[in-house]
């Protein structure tokens, strides 16, 4: 089974737990000091809107780490996040980060494309 980009063994099954998607995800990865803004945008590439994903936060560090670990191909200094990805962020988010990431985690659920660019 593959969350977030990691592999976690097939025992465990749909139901790995939260903590050690979390404890893949930060392993190695230093967020701190970096912006990462997402851009919603249609299939035609017109952006919708920009959100700044808050620091602090686990979608922060996980969209740190997709930015920097996937190997999708780099776009205007963005990365394309596809709909697995950002769903099992935006699942996770809205357990461990609460109402500080509501609002982004409701809209990632959404069907639109997004990047992601981190600075």
């Amino acid at each position: 089974m593959f969350i977030c980009g990691y592999h976690f063994p097939a025992s465990e099954g749909n139901d790995v737990a939260f903590d050690k998607v979390i404890e893949k995800v930060n392993e190695g990865i230093d967020a701190s000091g970096k912006t990462v803004t997402l851009s919603s945008e249609t299939r035609e590439g017109v952006v919708l809107e920009s959100i700044e994903v808050p620091a602090g936060t686990f979608a922060h560090t996980a969209f740190v780490d997709y930015f920097e670990n996937t190997d999708i191909p780099t776009k205007e200094d963005t990365k394309m996040v596809y709909y697995t990805n950002k769903y099992q962020i935006s699942e996770i988010s809205k357990s461990v980060d609460g109402d500080v990431t509501k609002d982004l985690c409701k809209k990632l659920d959404d069907m639109n494309l997004y990047r992601v660019k981190v600075a």
